[in-house]
């Protein structure tokens, strides 16, 4: 039989949680501000945003532009079936082990950036720059299919959008309604934590990518081997 997303049954879980919703969604952060300074404006993570630069690139008749975008796309869905079928194969492996193997693979193509970028002369054109792109993209739409292992609701690691309306609305909520629990909850935390860890991860990309480029993908590799190490001693952060 095979394995399947389950929703979580409750927010009552392992401190852990946190700080390994915190690394997937700082890697997430720092591998789109890399690529959008380094890849010629491109996401790797933030599909909605990369799919706006795709339809741009295409009305103004930009056709590598476009290219890039589309290169994206198609790691970032590659990744998610990789991941998808990473995590349906055997279906009675534990959910932390199913983690386990989607965040090595992450690490592997994030190791491979991390690899080649030091040995390219920059700015970044031709095939090298598309086998980064595909790399990266690919890394992150094995982190979007984690993410999903990990089962929190409202929650998510590479794109936040719907996380903010999500705050938006526990908030108001609380305000309006007068409830007697706290306005800023444990699932409202968990959102705000994984956003703020998300911005620190874009910032430093931003620090990095004036101060010394070579180091880019290295806070990103670093992260995701956070996140190894979590699951590895922690799985039971993960159910």
């Amino acid at each position: 039989m095979k394995a399947t997303f389950t929703r979580a049954a409750s927010w009552r879980l392992p401190p852990a949680i946190e700080p390994l919703l915190g690394a997937l969604a700082f890697t997430a952060g720092n591998a789109d501000v890399f690529a959008f300074q380094q890849f010629h404006e491109i996401f790797t993570s933030a599909m909605t945003g990369n799919t706006a630069l795709l339809g741009l690139a295409l009305g103004r008749g930009h056709l590598l532009a476009a290219a890039r975008s589309l290169a994206a796309l198609g790691g970032f869905v590659s990744g998610s079936v990789l991941g998808t079928s990473l995590h349906d194969i055997g279906g009675n492996v534990s959910r932390p082990t199913r983690f386990l193997r989607l965040v090595l693979a992450e690490t592997i193509c994030l190791l491979l950036v991390a690899l080649i970028w030091p040995t390219l002369a920059r700015p970044v054109y031709g095939w090298p720059l598309f086998v980064l792109i595909l790399l990266q993209a690919f890394a992150m739409g094995i982190q979007s299919a984690a993410g999903r292992e990990l089962d929190q609701p409202g929650i998510s690691t590479v794109v936040f959008t719907s996380t903010l309306t999500i705050i938006a609305m526990s908030v108001t909520r609380a305000v309006l309604g007068r409830r007697t629990r706290p306005i800023i909850d444990t699932p409202t935390r968990r959102q705000l934590g994984a956003l703020g860890a998300y911005i620190v991860g874009a910032a430093l990309s931003g620090i990095l990518g004036v101060v010394h480029p070579g180091l880019l993908p290295v806070p990103a590799l670093i992260a995701i081997v956070i996140a190894v190490t979590i699951a590895v001693t922690r799985p039971k952060a993960i159910g």
